[in-house]
């Protein structure tokens, strides 16, 4: 049995279905056996017992006044004895003194009964209750009373007797109804039992199939939350595992698709200048290339050879961004100084184009960050208004509110389409393809620009028109002033 019980696997709706169903069997077994010792003992017999004390008592107070058995008596005994209950008066010596032998039942002829009665004769016995023949199939229980009678003048027992049967037929009968009612009350159990396993087995099947799904990599799925129990708790953080793995799916597949772009545009970055000088060169090796083109070749080269170099310092600066690995040594920096650099830098390249640059900053104003850094952001922003620009002035702008220093970048170019606005942080993206080409341009300044405003606590946007020119807007946050002030003195020898 034990080796069957062992290869038979129970299922999770089987499992709690028979222990429920084993548990409340056990209760209501133990329920009913105590339910029928308690009717029998606790309430049949006593009831019995004083029954028949206060009958043995009634007859005690007829036979100590009256001379002579009155008709209360004899109709008292004669309805007694249709209950199966009979009175025996007996003397000390043990004789009975009833007169009539209609009193008394077939059980309490016998010689049997009346000896095992006369043990019961002596004064300490008197308003005990017994049971006599219990050997026999029908024991009888027993009352009795000890009083003076005035009719028979002397004393006498009286002994009120009943079949314990009695007591077992009312005791089947309370029993049998109790069954009854515990059948009725299993039938219920079992019902409710049933739904119960069947509900919690639905739900785990149904959390089993949403597992399997995940594990097949749709993240999409979701349980539906009813319950309100700890299951419908694992249900709720189900629906919240989902999400995040939903989520994490999401990024990882953007993330994977910006890394192929990514290598794609690095690639394409690379094989144009590369492809320049290695043309070049297979011109010059081959004798291709005129004397007096010679030096245009060499100087192509050197070109191509710059842009690859600053491409690959600015894809050195995009892999520091994201992988976190720039560290800013921020100080308290004049913003005129920064933008004085810039312009004299770009000054020449400016010029060739007709462009002036024009600064309008408060003496004043100070800016809090890494000084390399900050050069490096506002040179980006302004070689791209340059190389967006025509003619006409491009105007450096510096400015403070309650909470930030901002530095605007205003030039009177093109102008971008709100398409353009939304594109002009992202990596390798250029407005304009066949100018910035010519220019030497990787599409990563702008990207790069956002990032380090971003490392500083900032933010970068824009604000453009087609046709009436672009302003960039860089706003930082200012530090506290005691930082501030320590940090100028700190960095005051610079």
């Amino acid at each position: 049995m034990k080796r069957l019980f062992s290869r038979y696997k129970f299922t999770f709706f089987q499992r709690p279905f028979i222990s429920y169903l084993l548990v409340a069997s056990l209760l209501l077994a133990m329920l009913g056996a105590g339910f029928a010792s308690y009717a029998k003992y606790g309430l049949l017999y006593p009831y019995k017992t004083e029954e028949l004390v206060s009958y043995s008592r009634f007859v005690g107070r007829l036979l100590q006044y009256e001379e002579a058995p009155s008709p209360t008596l004899m109709q008292n005994l004669a309805f007694w004895s249709e209950r199966n209950i009979s009175v025996i008066v007996m003397n000390r010596k043990g004789d009975p003194l009833e007169e009539k032998a209609g009193t008394m039942t077939p059980e309490s002829r016998e010689r049997t009964t009346l000896d095992e009665l006369r043990n019961h004769l002596w004064p300490e016995n008197n308003g005990e209750t017994f049971r006599i023949s219990q050997s026999s199939p029908s024991p009888l229980l027993v009352a009795s009373n000890v009083v003076p009678s005035k009719f028979h003048n002397e004393d006498v027992v009286i002994f009120a007797l009943s079949p314990a049967k009695e007591i077992n037929a009312m005791d089947s009968a309370i029993l049998q109804g109790f069954v009854y009612a515990i059948g009725a009350v299993l039938a219920l159990s079992l019902l409710v039992v049933f739904r119960l396993s069947r509900g919690m087995s639905s739900a785990v099947r149904t959390i089993r199939q949403a597992t399997g799904s995940i594990a097949a990599g749709r993240y999409e799925t979701r349980l539906g939350v009813t319950r309100t129990d700890e299951l419908g708790d694992l249900e709720r953080e189900f629906n919240r595992m989902a999400s995040v793995l939903e989520q994490a799916s999401g990024k990882q597949g953007l993330a994977e698709t910006r890394r192929r772009q990514f290598l794609s545009d690095v690639t394409h970055e690379l094989r144009t200048p590369l492809t320049s000088i290695r043309g070049i060169i297979e011109g010059l090796r081959h004798g291709k290339v005129s004397p007096d083109e010679e030096q245009k070749a060499y100087t192509i080269i050197e070109a191509e050879t710059r842009r690859l170099i600053r491409l690959v310092n600015e894809l050195t600066d995009v892999e520091k961004l994201e992988t976190g690995q720039i560290t800013l040594r921020p100080a308290v920096c004049r913003v005129w100084d920064l933008f004085e650099i810039v312009a004299e830098t770009l000054a020449i390249v400016a010029a060739e184009k007709n462009i002036r640059l024009h600064i309008d900053c408060p003496d004043e104003l100070t800016l809090y960050g890494d000084y390399d850094r900050l050069i490096q952001i506002t040179m980006n922003v302004v070689k791209n208004a340059i190389q967006f620009s025509d003619f006409g002035t491009i105007r450096l702008i510096g400015s403070e509110t309650a909470e930030a220093v901002v530095l605007e970048i205003r030039d009177q170019g093109k102008g971008m389409s709100k398409e353009e606005q939304e594109r002009m942080f992202e990596r390798f993206y250029r407005g304009d393809p066949s100018r910035s080409k010519d220019k030497g341009a990787s599409g990563l300044g702008l990207f790069i620009v956002r990032q380090l405003t971003e490392a500083h606590g900032g933010a970068a946007d824009a604000i453009s028109v087609p046709g009436m020119g672009t302003t960039l807007r860089l706003s930082f946050p200012k530090p506290p002033a005691v930082d501030q002030t320590r940090d100028s003195m700190d960095s005051g020898g610079r």
